[in-house]
């Protein structure tokens, strides 16, 4: 009876183990693609392959090192590939996995979400801070 106690908290622990890496995954996909440059980096790769300096090209006001790190955290994370091409001389082309395009597929619902219920998100937002200024005793003439 005691071991079968014992697996069983075992199994808790490996399935609480796996929830909360799962929630670290997720808040840092959340954290790295919600980047506005790194979406856009990652919309520019779905249309096809790019070197370095086509998408600095093609991304404005993307710098140097922003482009650079955001493409390491996608090859990071499995999203996007480096290859270096046979021509000479060589260069890295970049293109996003099958799991980043599903990942973008799954961004693109996202936006849909918030298209249909951008309104209401609004509403919301302005209620909160009416009532904020309410509960700090503020009025509009403060601002």
């Amino acid at each position: 009876m005691l071991t079968m106690a014992n697996e069983a908290k075992q199994l808790r622990r490996e399935t609480l183990q796996h929830v909360s890496e799962h929630r670290v995954i997720i808040r840092e996909l959340l954290d790295h693609v919600g980047d506005d440059l790194t979406l856009k980096v990652t919309w520019r790769l779905a249309e096809a392959p790019a070197g370095l300096h086509e998408l600095r090209h093609m991304i404005e006001g993307i710098s140097q090192r922003k482009l650079t790190l955001s493409l390491r955290q996608l090859i990071r994370n499995g999203l996007a590939l480096r290859r270096h091409t046979e021509t000479f001389p060589s260069r890295a082309e970049y293109s996003l996995t099958p799991l980043g395009i599903m990942f973008l597929g799954q961004v693109g619902e996202l936006m849909r979400w918030v298209d249909d219920h951008g309104k209401e998100i609004q509403s919301a937002r302005s209620r909160f801070e009416k009532r904020s200024h309410k509960w700090l005793g503020l009025t509009e003439a403060h601002f």
